[in-house]
């Protein structure tokens, strides 16, 4: 009995050492609701805004935060949470057209996502020991230009920078893996170096930053995505798989060299490269989706660009002023065909031997160009050459009959029943 009497005693001073280390807490700011539950160090936030210093100020008696954060409006110049080291909340600061500072200079790891959107006046914000993030948003802050990191961030999830006033990555570009990065509409940052990146899992998009961007990815092999836009040099040596699907457009480089890339599983779009001359993807074999190249003005000669591509798995649609386009060791285009040339020294003949034989097999096929052209719905065959003015029809069955001798048995006929009519009338 005196045993049993130790066992319950202990159990419920256990007990109450369980509930002493637990408090729930009910704080208003300004007119928002939180809820905070304390357990040891960590605060958790089921759904929290706030609007006031006081309230700000509690958050930062948290060392460890979970749940959701929001802190907003315009009576906040100054915002100092120096107390967490660790995010595990999504916290949200937007906004505010009088926050000017912000400082989180403890936090060491990011398991949440902490997201800057729509803060005007904003100009620093302090993360010194941040080496781990998995969700950086930096979005709308056009003055922001001082991101003051001591270590760099070795390991990320998800890296936005839209519309700020940031002239450098600073400590964002050394990790070697990332799952998404979308650097867009930086006017001031005019280099894009990632020495380190070696793989993205889902998107890489660089676009619309300085005029003159430059662009360094020679480490990165493997990329789900990857979208380039209005950049001056780009360079990508190693680059091997694009998982989905690689776009290059509006940029002012003259050439373009991805030689060692061998394998895109979507599209590739090339468009409105303005100054665009040479390009080069001579290792690549295989386009699981569409290939298409509209308005880029003085890219003409296409004879050497793709040597190895085999397959094109989806639609090919090519517009422009092109000399000469060959493809020598395709086997197969399972999409659609369309090429319209402007050039005179342009001709279809390759590519309408690729659809007689069958290896062009969509439905619909155009070969334009100034001197003729070849066009080709399902079950029927037309085309013309304006030099001649001849035509020629392929029926489904691949007979064809030129539209000259189509022309010449009924005016043989007319002359033979003229002869019999003169038999006739002598």
């Amino acid at each position: 009995m005196k045993l049993f009497n130790s066992i319950l005693l202990t159990g419920l001073i256990s007990a109450i050492g369980i509930n002493a280390t637990t408090t729930t807490t009910s704080t208003t700011a300004n007119t928002s609701t939180s809820t905070t539950s304390t357990s040891n160090n960590s605060c958790s936030f089921s759904s929290t805004t706030i609007s006031a210093l006081t309230a700000v100020e509690q958050v930062n008696s948290c060392p460890t935060l979970d749940g959701t954060i929001l802190i907003t409006g315009n009576e906040i110049s100054e915002i100092n949470l120096n107390s967490i080291n660790q995010l595990n909340a999504n916290l949200t600061i937007y906004n505010s057209s009088t926050i000017n500072t912000i400082n989180l200079n403890s936090i060491e790891n990011i398991t949440g996502s902490l997201n800057f959107n729509n803060l005007t006046q904003l100009r620093t914000i302090n993360l010194n020991l941040i080496e781990m993030a998995q969700d950086l948003q930096f979005i709308s802050l056009p003055n922001f230009e001082n991101l003051n990191l001591n270590s760099d961030v070795l390991k990320a999830g998800r890296i936005i920078l839209s519309n700020t006033a940031l002239s450098n990555l600073n400590g964002l570009a050394l990790f070697d893996s990332i799952e998404y990065i979308n650097i867009n509409n930086n006017k001031n940052m005019s280099q894009l170096n990632f020495e380190n990146l070696k793989n993205v899992s889902d998107s890489l998009i660089l676009s619309f930053n300085h005029n003159n961007a430059q662009v360094n990815l020679n480490n990165l092999d493997w990329c789900s995505n990857l979208t380039i836009q209005d950049v001056s040099n780009f360079q990508a040596n190693n680059l091997t798989f694009i998982n989905g699907s690689l776009q290059f457009s509006y940029n002012s480089f003259d050439s373009l060299n991805v030689s060692s890339l061998t394998n895109i599983g979507s599209s590739l779009q090339i468009f409105a490269n303005d100054e665009l001359e040479n390009l080069a993807f001579g290792s690549l074999t295989s386009i699981g989706g569409e290939l298409r190249f509209f308005n880029n003005s003085e890219l003409s000669q296409l004879n050497q660009t793709f040597t190895a591509l085999q397959r094109i798995d989806g639609a090919v649609s090519i517009n422009g002023n092109i000399d000469s386009f060959n493809l020598p060791n395709l086997q197969r285009i399972r999409g659609d065909f369309q090429l319209n040339s402007t050039s005179e020294d342009f001709n279809c003949d390759e590519f309408n031997d690729y659809h007689e034989n069958g290896d062009i097999e969509g439905n619909n096929y155009i070969c334009s160009y100034p001197s003729g052209s070849l066009i080709v719905t399902e079950g029927s065959t037309s085309s013309f050459s304006a030099t001649d003015g001849s035509s020629e029809t392929t029926s489904t069955d691949g007979n064809r009959s030129s539209g000259v001798e189509k022309l010449f048995i009924p005016n043989f006929a007319v002359v033979l029943v003229g002869i019999c009519l003169g038999f006739l009338m002598l």
